[in-house]
Formats: structure tokens, C-alpha cells, sequence
């Protein structure tokens, strides 16, 4: 007899993924239970489903949170899941040439699963109904509300519940400390670096290879510097996220670029009379984007306007932004 939990369903479930997501599926799963009314966290928040969560979740590592369970055996979520799984699963998640594979493995699964008979024998009756949609809904619910802990090496179940979302009420409060810039520019800057010593030669027509070059010029200095600060705000965050985060779920910060380049992209490509004017321009706009609310979540809220400036030195280094432009483009 096998456990059937949240986490023996989604090892199942992911056959039919083409590229498997313990995030993208969790968020999928869970939306139909989170979003109604009345189902928050222990600090009242509604639920997000980070990265750590649904880790956790996948790999045994916490209980799905009570509220969650509770909302799961509602009726209006029972007598949906069905239409939402065919909508939101089967026609825009699963690969259909890969079902094939799942469905034999989610029986096989079920039918030797410590489920109620009465349990079992409904779910089996919706496959033989060919009812996908009703049968994969029905399977989610009933791993949803069974404890999906793993035992310890003496049996006995392990009862810490870890409620991650309030972890995270907990954490964003804890930003971390920006790390100061270094006196010698570092290798990982050096594109940036450049891009800055060429505006800053557009404007004087002198040459700049090190920053002392720039002492002659103090308000270029000062701006040179004040670049420098927000580039390594940003790097902070995205060294903190890179060390505590799982390897395979550290999409955030990609995420956060792709988000500040298509913010400032139109301001980029206008004219400017220097590139020090496309500098500035873009800078101060990237400052006021907005971040979209669950991307802001998945960096733990520590995203502010010096990382997001910080951020465009960063698509600079990509290549992806520049601020003088080069004669074969103008």
C-alpha cells in the first residue's frame, strides 16, 4: 500500500509535463482552493505560492496548510474542479502525447494507494467514464487534504505544519544589507563600466580607463559613483536569492530584468542629443516602474528604485541596453 499525498499525485501528474515546473505546477494546482474567499495565511494575507512552498511541498518537506485543506472539501471548489482542471490542465498545461504515459502510472497509483475504498472505487469510476477532467480534479482534492509529510525513521509522523507564506511576512522584513562597492571595479562590471566611460567621453571628449580618471570631473565622479552604488543594490538581491533559493526554481530575478527592459525599452530608443540624456532618461524612469505584484512577491518584496536602476546596468552588461549609439546605428 503507497501513500497517496499532494506529492505522490504531482510526481504522477508531471509525466505529462514537457518541462516540469514544482512552481508553475503548485500555482496551477492550488488556484482554484487559494482564491476564494476567506483562505489566508495565519497573518491574513491571501496565499502566494512561492518557490520555497511549493519545494517543500514537493519534496515531503512540510504539511499543506490547514486552511488550504479545509478549503479544498468545499462544495463550490468540489463541483468546479472539474471544469477548471479541463481548462486550466488538461487543454494548457499537459502535453497530450504525453498523457498517455500519466494516466496508466495515476491509476496504478490510486488503485494500491491507502485512499478510503470508497474513494478509490469513485475515482476509477470517472477514468472508466473517460471523465479526465473530473478524475485528475477529484485525485488533486483528495491528495490536498491527506498529510503530506514524510515519516521519520521511527514511524512517527512529523507534525511541524510550516506555513510558508508566513514565513515570508516575516522574511521581507529582513532585507538584506547592500553590499558597498568595492574600490577596484570587478570583472563582473566591466561592461557597464565601460558603457559609463564612454558617456562620460561623449561629454569631455577625453578618455577614461579607471575611476580616478574621472576626479578631474566631480559631478561625473559623483555620478559615476551614485551608478556604481545602484548596480551593486541590485546585485545584492541578486546574490541573496541565488544563495538561499532552489537552483532549479531561481526564475526571479530573470524575471525582474525582463520586466525592467520591456519598462524602459521605449524610453531607451528615443533620440537623445548625448548618451549621458539616454542615461539619465532611462535611469530615472526605470526608478518609478511598478513590479508586477507576483513577481514582487517571488523576490520577498526587497525590490526597490536602486535596484531597479541597479537592474539597467545589469541589461547592460547583457547587451541588451546601451546608452551611446554607435555610428552604424545612428
Amino acid at each position: 500500500m503507497s501513500v497517496y499525498n499532494y506529492a505522490s499525485f504531482v510526481r504522477v501528474l508531471e509525466l505529462a509535463v514537457p518541462k516540469s515546473n514544482m512552481t508553475e505546477m503548485a500555482r496551477r494546482l492550488f488556484e482554484p482552493i487559494i482564491v476564494q474567499e476567506g483562505v489566508v495565511n495565519r497573518v491574513g494575507n491571501p496565499y502566494h505560492i512561492t518557490p520555497t512552498l511549493a519545494k517543500n511541498c514537493y519534496e515531503q518537506a512540510t504539511d499543506i496548510p490547514e486552511n488550504i485543506k479545509n478549503a479544498a472539501g468545499r462544495a463550490d471548489v468540489v463541483n468546479t474542479i472539474g471544469d477548471y482542471f479541463s481548462t486550466n490542465i488538461i487543454d494548457d498545461y499537459l502535453n497530450q502525447m504525453l498523457e498517455a504515459r500519466m494516466y496508466p502510472k495515476m491509476i496504478s497509483l490510486i488503485k494500491e494507494s491507502d485512499l478510503e475504498q470508497v474513494q478509490i472505487d469513485e475515482l476509477l469510476q470517472l477514468h472508466n467514464d473517460n471523465d479526465c477532467a473530473e478524475f485528475l480534479g477529484r485525485a488533486f482534492l483528495y491528495a490536498v487534504v491527506r498529510n503530506n509529510l514524510l515519516k521519520d525513521d521511527s514511524g512517527e509522523v512529523e507534525k511541524i505544519e510550516q506555513d510558508i507564506s508566513y514565513f515570508n511576512e516575516i522574511i521581507k522584513k529582513k532585507k538584506p544589507k547592500r553590499l558597498e562597492p568595492p574600490e577596484d571595479i570587478e570583472t563582473h562590471e566591466m561592461e557597464y563600466v565601460k558603457e559609463l566611460y564612454k558617456v562620460y567621453h561623449e561629454l569631455t571628449g577625453e578618455e577614461y580607463v579607471r575611476p580616478s580618471d574621472l576626479d578631474a570631473y566631480p559631478r561625473l565622479r559623483r555620478d559615476f559613483d551614485r551608478q556604481r552604488k545602484d548596480y551593486y543594490t541590485a546585485e545584492t538581491i541578486h546574490r541573496e536569492l541565488r544563495d538561499t533559493i532552489h537552483e532549479e526554481e531561481i526564475e526571479g530575478f530573470k524575471l525582474l530584468k525582463d520586466e525592467v527592459y520591456d519598462g524602459v525599452i521605449t524610453t531607451h530608443d528615443k533620440q537623445y542629443p548625448k548618451g549621458f540624456d539616454r542615461l539619465t532618461a532611462v535611469i530615472e524612469h526605470a526608478s518609478i516602474l511598478p513590479i508586477s505584484h507576483n513577481l514582487d512577491n517571488d523576490l520577498l518584496n526587497w525590490v526597490g528604485p536602486g535596484e531597479k536602476k541597479g537592474v539597467c546596468h545589469m541589461l547592460v552588461n547583457d547587451k541588451r541596453l546601451s546608452w551611446v549609439e554607435d555610428e552604424e546605428d545612428e
